[in-house]
């Protein structure tokens, strides 16, 4: 009998510690609806609302400050600003990135996807702000599709209409590799011959072609460091890639990658593009490079989950970060983790900023592309008074973050600095 009434005990224990866990389950799911959900916050910014949410110090290891919302800006300043750094928004819904810096009367295009047919938008962008026919530099960071296609651009009538036909180009600085093949198994060119031959009319015209591992190693005339203004206080430094003269699985690691830099006073503010480089070619960028902190980071690979790794996070902490037109279910799969920009990219680059811009993304909800900040402009103003040095951003479409907007609250979560 004793032992019975011992398990009889037991048992009403574990009931009443099983009812006290749907208990406590059941208030802290309506919290989290009244508090949380109701009021469209991510877990993140209810903690940081109460006073324990992530934040990011206020002097980290490097002495860097957290950065400051930019100053929103106006169309109108950034035709004369010392120096403007465009994320041109395509007109044809598809992923590619298309980047245009301008200083003073010099351009520097960097690619120019996504697709052949979009070429017809970038120049019409490009032409306010290229008004006298030359392109000084072309970066072709790789050769995928959605980054030389608006180089090569349509053809009608055997003549094609891309960006290396229609300006004048200085100098292109291009991919040293490629996995990429000539001829389709019709015996038609693809694009990437097209584009070889595309390099070949512009070098005929009179444009200096060099590789990435030519501008690092300096040699047949191509400068590791190029300065874009005549007071040399902006330059474009041509990073070491280890994939420029090894093999690489991934053409994405190929990546010409680019560090612009602008003197200011005492300092000098940093911008990096990375064209699609990966985790492996990241790893190694870090290595083989002495990389400072970056005002603005182009997001790697359109934020995909295998780049914007912490291994580069982590020692450029970027104040800013744009993301070129998003779309990976294409490459990746329908899943939800592989869109776009994925959980893993905001989590990574939220430890840093929660200032990320996004031109365009695929919507899963809606099976097609819808618009976020549209064209993305950060830039500098002109003159030497205080205003002029203070970053701006303008776009096209908003300003709103990627972590406010409607798509970030049903797709996304939040967790990092605020």
């Amino acid at each position: 009998m004793a032992k019975r009434r011992g398990s009889k005990k037991k048992k009403q224990a574990m009931i009443a510690v099983v009812a006290i866990v749907l208990v406590i389950a059941i208030v802290l799911g309506v919290c989290w609806y009244f508090l949380i959900y109701s009021k469209g916050l991510t877990i993140g910014e209810f903690l940081h609302n109460l006073g324990i949410g992530t934040t990011r110090p206020s002097d980290d290891d490097s002495g860097n400050t957290p950065p400051e919302e930019a100053v929103s800006g106006n169309m109108e300043e950034i035709v004369s600003a010392d120096l403007s750094i465009h994320f041109i928004a395509p007109e044809v819904r598809a992923s590619g990135d298309c980047t245009l810096i301008k200083v003073g009367d010099t351009e520097v295009l960097i690619d120019a996807g996504p697709t052949q047919g979009n070429v017809a938008a970038i120049k019409e962008y490009l032409e306010g702000y290229c008004t006298d026919g030359v392109i000084e530099y072309v970066i072709a960071t790789h050769a995928d599709t959605d980054h030389i296609a608006g180089l090569v651009g349509t053809s009608s009538g055997g003549e094609y209409n891309g960006i290396l036909y229609s300006y004048e180009i200085g100098t292109i600085i291009r991919f040293d590799r490629t996995n990429k093949e000539l001829e389709t198994e019709a015996g038609n060119p693809t694009l990437y011959a097209r584009f070889e031959t595309a390099v070949d009319y512009a070098e005929a015209q009179g444009a200096e072609i060099y590789t990435g591992s030519d501008c690092w190693n300096e040699r047949d005339g191509a400068s590791r460091t190029y300065y874009l203004d005549d007071a040399r206080s902006i330059s474009m430094n041509i990073l070491y890639n280890y994939y420029y003269d090894h093999e690489a699985s991934d053409e994405n690691d190929y990546s010409v990658c680019m560090l612009l830099s602008q003197e200011l006073g005492d300092g000098a503010n940093h911008y990096l593009f990375t064209g699609d480089l990966e985790e492996d070619g990241e790893e190694r960028l870090v290595e083989n490079n002495d990389l400072p902190h970056v005002v603005l980071y182009k997001a790697g690979h359109h934020g995909s989950k295998t780049s914007s790794t912490n291994a580069l996070l982590e020692v450029i902490t970027p104040d800013y970060v744009a993301v070129c037109c998003c779309a990976g279910y294409n490459e990746y799969g329908a899943a939800e983790e592989n869109i776009f920009p994925t959980q893993a990219f905001i989590d990574r680059v939220g430890a840093d900023t929660s200032y990320i811009y996004v031109t365009i993304m695929w919507d899963e909800a809606t099976n097609g592309f819808c618009d976020m900040n549209g064209d993305i402009v950060f830039y500098y103003g002109s003159g030497e008074d205080e205003e002029s040095k203070t970053l701006k951003l303008w776009c096209s479409n908003n300003d709103t973050v990627l972590k406010d907007t409607d798509w970030f609250r049903e797709n996304r979560t939040w967790s990092g600095v605020l």
